[in-house]
C-alpha cells in the first residue's frame, strides 16, 4: 500500500461510524450522517452547544448577517386624554438592528508515530477520534464560555466573546446589566434572586434562564441552607448525586472552566435565547506529515461562531448578568 493509499485508508477509518461502515467522500468534508453523528458527540460534551439555538451559515458566504430588533423604553407609546392630543404623540414604532456571525476556525489535532497507525490501524483510528471530538469539544466551550475575541491567526480562546466576557464587559461587547457581587457572609440564594430581579423582563420566567457557575459557587450553593437541609430525604439530587436542584426555577450547571475566575466563586445567569450559535461548515479532516518525526498529523476543524442577540439601543445586550466574589 502506498503512502496516498495509506493516508486515505486512515482517513475512512477516522471517519467511520461506530458500526464500522466506511466512506470515500470527495475532499475532507465528512460524510453528512457521519458528521452529523461527530457533531452529536461535539454537543454531547459541550454544555453551551446544548443551550443555545444554531443557524447555518451558508458555505457560500462569509459571514451571515441576523436582523435583530433593539429593545428600550420608547418602544411602546401611551396616548394620553384631556390636555394630552393624540396626534401630538409619536407613533409606537421599534427599532431594528443586526448581528453579524462570522465562523471562524477551530482546530484540534493529535501526533501519532506513523509505526504505531501502520500496526494498530483499526483500533487506533477510534480512539484518535474520540481524542479529536473530545479536544474541539473542550475549545468549543472554553471559547463559548470564557474567549476574548482577537483579529487574526489567534488560539482559540480569541474566536469569539465568550459569556463570561459579555457578562462582565471585559471584551468588544457587553451585557446591559451590571454585574452582581457578594461576600463570603452573604446568601447566595438572595444574589441568584438579585440578579434575577435585575434582568428585569429577560428574566421574568425562570424557565427560559440558565446559571451556569463555577465549581466553588457551587460547592458553596451546596451547603447553603435553602439548597441543602437535614430535613431532605436521602434520596434526594442534592445528597444523592451531588446535583444542584433548580434554585428558584432556575436550572444550574457547574463547569470547571470557570476556576480560574475568582477561583470559581463566579456564576453567570443568562437567557437561552441571548446568544445564538452560528455553524458555517460541518467538521472536516486532513492529515500532514511531520517527517523529521516520523509522526503523521490528524486534523479535524469546524468553522463557528458564538454571539449575543439582544441588542438594546445602547449596543449592549440584554439577558444576561455576572455574578462573582470580588474578595476570591
Amino acid at each position: 500500500m502506498n503512502k496516498k493509499e495509506f493516508d486515505q485508508k486512515l482517513l475512512d477509518l477516522i471517519k467511520a461510524d461506530d458500526l464500522g461502515q466506511l466512506d470515500t467522500p470527495g475532499g475532507d468534508d465528512l460524510p453528512r450522517p457521519i458528521a452529523k453523528k461527530i457533531i452529536e458527540e461535539i454537543v454531547e460534551k459541550n454544555i453551551i452547544r446544548r443551550l443555545f439555538p444554531s443557524i447555518q451559515v451558508p458555505k457560500s458566504a462569509r459571514n451571515l448577517t441576523i436582523p435583530v430588533i433593539t429593545y428600550d423604553s420608547n418602544n411602546v407609546k401611551t396616548i394620553g386624554y384631556g390636555t394630552n392630543v393624540a396626534s401630538a404623540l409619536s407613533e409606537q414604532t421599534f427599532s431594528t438592528g443586526s448581528v453579524i456571525l462570522t465562523p471562524r476556525l477551530l482546530v484540534a489535532y493529535v501526533d501519532v508515530i506513523e509505526d504505531d497507525l501502520e500496526t494498530a490501524a483499526v483500533d487506533l483510528a477510534k480512539y484518535i477520534r474520540q481524542t479529536l471530538t473530545t479536544q474541539l469539544a473542550a475549545a468549543e466551550e472554553i471559547a463559548m464560555l470564557k474567549g476574548v475575541y482577537a483579529s487574526g491567526n489567534q488560539t482559540y480562546d480569541k474566536a469569539f466573546d465568550g459569556l463570561w466576557t459579555v457578562a462582565k464587559g471585559d471584551g468588544t461587547l457587553s451585557a446591559a446589566k451590571s454585574p452582581v457581587t457578594f461576600s463570603d457572609s452573604d446568601d447566595l440564594v438572595f444574589k441568584i434572586a438579585d440578579a434575577k430581579k435585575n434582568l428585569g423582563v429577560w428574566g421574568k420566567n425562570p424557565n427560559d434562564l440558565v446559571l451556569i457557575c463555577g465549581s466553588k459557587f457551587a460547592n458553596n450553593l451546596r451547603k447553603t441552607d435553602k439548597v441543602y437541609s437535614q430535613q431532605y430525604r436521602v434520596d434526594t439530587d442534592v445528597l444523592k448525586t451531588g446535583n444542584l436542584p433548580p434554585i428558584l426555577g432556575i436550572k444550574v450547571l457547574e463547569t470547571t472552566y470557570l476556576d480560574d475566575k475568582y477561583n470559581g466563586n463566579c456564576a453567570i445567569l443568562v437567557r437561552k435565547d441571548a446568544f445564538i450559535i452560528g455553524v458555517r461548515k460541518n467538521v472536516f479532516f486532513r492529515t500532514k506529515d511531520i517527517e523529521d518525526e516520523f509522526k503523521k498529523r490528524i486534523i479535524i476543524a469546524e468553522e463557528i461562531d458564538f454571539k449575543p442577540v439582544l441588542k438594546n439601543s445602547a449596543e449592549t445586550y440584554e439577558g444576561i448578568i455576572a455574578l462573582y466574589n470580588p474578595n476570591s
